[in-house]
C-alpha cells in the first residue's frame, strides 16, 4: 500500500505534469489524501501499517495528520502513534511540527483511550529489550520524552522514562557533560515524583540532588536546584521549607536569569504571601508571573497554564471562590486544546471547578453544575488512571460533599474578594527582590 502514494506521483508525471514550485505541493497533498482514502476503504482498524516506518518523516507526519481527519481511522491512528519508533521519528526530528503531532495525539485519544501512557509503556519495553549501548542522542530522547509526559499529566509514566534515562547516563563513556546531564535528569525525576505524590521516593531523590551540588559554585545551576527543592517541599506540604528554598533561589536571581525560572520563583513566592494573608502583595506577584508567562510563551502554552493553576488554587484556598472560577475555566480550555480531554489534568481541574461551584451554590441550593463537574472528573479518572485510587477516592469525597447539599458551616463564612491587579507593568528583577525581601522582613517581624 505504501507505494500507492508514489504511484500517484508517477502517473501524474507520465501525464505531463511537471513537478515544480507551483504543482509539487498540490500534487503531494493529493497523493497523501489519495493514500489515506485508500486506508479508509481497505484497512481494518486493528491492522498495522508496517511500511509506514519506511517513509521520510515529512511524509509520515503528513499521512498521520490526514488520518486524524477521518473518525473511522482514529483507532488505526491510535495504534500507529503508540509505536515508539513511529512516534519518536516525529517527536525528535520534526520539532517544528510538534503542534501537528499534538493534534494527532488529541484526535487519536478521542476514542476514549489516551495514547501517551500506552506509548510510554511500549517505549520502555523497546529500550529495555534493545540493550544497545547508550548514546548522548538516546539520553536526549529519553529526557525530552519524559518531560513531555510529565507536562501532559502522566507523571508515573515519566518517572519510568527518567529512570531509564539515568541508567543510560551512567553508561555513557567519555562524555564531558555526563555530570551536568545527570544533574538535570535528577531534577526532572524529582519533579515527576512530587507530581505523582510519591513523597518518600522524592525525599530520597531530593537528598541525592543536594549531594550532587556539593562543591558547585555556579549560581545558575544552584538556582535551578534550589527551585526544584522548593517545589518538592511545596508538594510535600512543608511550607516553611518551601519558603526557605525559594528565598535561596531568589537571592541568586539576576537580570540574566531565564524567564522560566523567574516565573517559577514568582509563583512560589505568591503562594507564600497568600498563606501569610498578604493578599494584595500575593496578587501583585502572581500577576507578574502570569503576564511574564503569556508574553514569553503565548496563551496556548503549558507554562502559562501552570501560572493560572497556581493562581486558581491559591484563590480557592483563601476562599476567593468567585474569582477562582473564571481562572479554572480558562485553564480547562487551554489544557484541552493542548492535550485533549483524556488527560489527568482535565480531571483535576474539573474537581476544582466542582468545589468552586459547590461553594457558590450554597445560597441557591442548586448544585447541579458542581455535581456534573465532579461526576465527569470521577468518570474520567476511572477511565484513564484507574491505578490512582487515592485520587479517585478524593474525587468521590467531593461528590459526597456535594450530594449532602447545603452546609450550615458555610453560612457565616464571608467570601474573600481578592484584590484584582490590572497593572501590566513588569517589575525588574531588582524591584522584585526588593519588594519580596521587604515583605519577608515584615512577616517575620
Amino acid at each position: 500500500m505504501i507505494p500507492d502514494i508514489f504511484n500517484i506521483i508517477n502517473k501524474a508525471r507520465y501525464s505531463g505534469i511537471i513537478a515544480g514550485p507551483k504543482t509539487a505541493p498540490s500534487l503531494y497533498q493529493l497523493s497523501v489524501k489519495a493514500f489515506v482514502k485508500g486506508l479508509d476503504r481497505k484497512c481494518k482498524p486493528e491492522t498495522r501499517i508496517p511500511k509506514l516506518q519506511l517513509l521520510p518523516a515529512v511524509a509520515l507526519i503528513s499521512i498521520l495528520e490526514e488520518m486524524s481527519c477521518y473518525p473511522s481511522l482514529r483507532k488505526k491512528l491510535h495504534r500507529e502513534l503508540c509505536d515508539p519508533v513511529v512516534f519518536m521519528r516525529m517527536f525528535m526530528r520534526f520539532k517544528a511540527d510538534r503542534l501537528v503531532l499534538e493534534r494527532c495525539l488529541r484526535k487519536a485519544s478521542s476514542i476514549g483511550k489516551p495514547v501517551l501512557p500506552e506509548l510510554a509503556n511500549n517505549w520502555c519495553m523497546m529500550v529495555n529489550e534493545k540493550k544497545s549501548e547508550a548514546s548522548s542522542s538516546s539520553v536526549q530522547e529519553a529526557m525530552e520524552f519524559g518531560t513531555y509526559l510529565h507536562e501532559a499529566g502522566w507523571a508515573l509514566q515519566s518517572i519510568d522514562v527518567f529512570d531509564i534515562a539515568l541508567r543510560m547516563i551512567s553508561q555513557l563513556k567519555g562524555d564531558q557533560n555526563q555530570d551536568t546531564v545527570k544533574l538535570i535528569c535528577t531534577q526532572k525525576l524529582l519533579r515527576a515524583e512530587g507530581s505523582a505524590m510519591l513523597i518518600s521516593k522524592a525525599d530520597i531523590t531530593c537528598n541525592t540532588l543536594l549531594t550532587m551540588i556539593e562543591g558547585i559554585e555556579n549560581n545558575e545551576i544552584l538556582l535551578t536546584v534550589f527551585l526544584e527543592v522548593a517545589n518538592h517541599h511545596f508538594k510535600a506540604k512543608r511550607i516553611a521549607e518551601t519558603h526557605d528554598w525559594t528565598r535561596k533561589a531568589m537571592e541568586l536571581m539576576t537580570e540574566s536569569t531565564p524567564t522560566e525560572h523567574v516565573i517559577e520563583i514568582l509563583q512560589l513566592e505568591s503562594i507564600y504571601l497568600y498563606l501569610s494573608q498578604r493578599y494584595e502583595s500575593a496578587g501583585m506577584i502572581v500577576n507578574q508571573a502570569i503576564h511574564r508567562a503569556r508574553l514569553t510563551f503565548g496563551h496556548l502554552h503549558r507554562r502559562y497554564a501552570d501560572t493560572l493553576y497556581t493562581y486558581g488554587v491559591s484563590l480557592l484556598k483563601i476562599n476567593a471562590i468567585s474569582d477562582s472560577t473564571p481562572v479554572f475555566l480558562e485553564l480547562l480550555d487551554i489544557i484541552t486544546k493542548l492535550y485533549g480531554t483524556y488527560t489527568p489534568h482535565v480531571a483535576i481541574i474539573q474537581s476544582y471547578l466542582a468545589y468552586g461551584f459547590y461553594r457558590r451554590s450554597q445560597a441557591t441550593g442548586r448544585f447541579d453544575m458542581a455535581y456534573d463537574h465532579i461526576q465527569s472528573a470521577i468518570t474520567l479518572a476511572k477511565q484513564i488512571i484507574p491505578e490512582r485510587q487515592k485520587v479517585i477516592n478524593h474525587f468521590c469525597g467531593i461528590r459526597a460533599m456535594i450530594l449532602r447539599g447545603h452546609e450550615d458551616v458555610w453560612e457565616n463564612v464571608e467570601e474573600n474578594r481578592a484584590v484584582r491587579i490590572n497593572n501590566f507593568y513588569l517589575f525588574t528583577i531588582s524591584e522584585i527582590k526588593h519588594l519580596c525581601f521587604e515583605l519577608h522582613d515584615e512577616i517575620d517581624a
